[in-house]
């Protein structure tokens, strides 16, 4: 037991790498599976489905063995002042609500599609957010919060690359991109600015189910979503870097008044 929180702690870097890489894996295999079985389009998304709810098992009792109260991952109360620091996570609202109002709602979808979505959705935010801002966060502490932000958002946005090369074209492609950088850059600053990670579950959930739940027809103006994303991404991110980096002069500020 001592020995291997001991490596733990002695490769966090390699321990955050392969959680990440396990996640991948088991998703990518329940696909595979799914194709190879034929399945239609809710069949592999219920396979995703029970490899995301897997690997939610696996990282809940790795959380409750190493703090029953969850609290160093994030597990906590909100408090308003944080809130009021990120803005009351008004800009997340708002970015959830971009690609169902560039392309409205699918009216075509059945309750059973929709309930599927709902908890496949809830699966995806909870097992993502788990262990990009949570385990992740606390298994890279020693090295800083500026390496977690950094560390953290690049590992989620390559591990999310690989939906920007469905699409064709050079344009498409870099959009793509930088939105799975992006995304993963805010979500860590926000936990870092706010130590809870309730929020980022839901609007992982929210951002994941209405996008599903959105029409078709936001493919022919995923350019200009994706735009739209990636711009608010930007506002909100320097927002937070400003926010984070004015924090740390003011403790900094204060400690050196105390020492005086």
């Amino acid at each position: 037991m001592l020995m291997g929180e001991k490596q733990r702690k002695e490769h966090p870097i390699l321990f955050s790498l392969m959680l990440g890489i396990v996640l991948t894996l088991i998703v990518a295999i329940a696909s595979a599976v799914a194709t190879i079985l034929e399945s239609h389009d809710r069949g592999i998304m219920m396979a995703q489905g029970i490899a995301f709810l897997v690997m939610a098992i696996i990282i809940t009792f790795y959380m409750r063995k190493r703090d029953a109260s969850l609290g160093i991952f994030g597990f906590k109360g909100m408090n308003m002042s944080q809130a009021k620091a990120v803005l009351y996570y008004v800009p997340l609202l708002v970015i959830v609500m971009v690609q169902p109002i560039i392309g409205g709602l699918n009216t075509s979808l059945s309750v059973i599609d929709i309930v599927i979505i709902l908890f496949f959705s809830l699966l995806v935010g909870y097992t993502e957010e788990s262990i990009f801002r949570g385990i992740l966060r606390e298994r890279l502490r020693p090295k800083g919060a500026a390496f977690f932000i950094v560390f953290s958002s690049l590992f989620f946005g390559i591990l999310h690359m690989a939906n920007a090369f469905n699409g064709s074209g050079f344009l498409h492609i870099f959009l793509q991109v930088v939105n799975a950088l992006l995304i993963g850059f805010i979500l860590a600053l926000i936990i870092e600015a706010t130590n809870s990670i309730f929020p980022l579950i839901l609007f992982h959930f929210l951002f994941d189910a209405l996008a599903q739940l959105t029409s078709n027809s936001i493919l022919e103006k995923e350019v200009l979503a994706v735009s739209i994303l990636n711009i608010l991404y930007l506002l909100y991110g320097i927002y937070l870097v400003y926010i984070l980096l004015k924090r740390k002069r003011t403790a900094i500020h204060a400690t050196g008044h105390i020492s005086q």
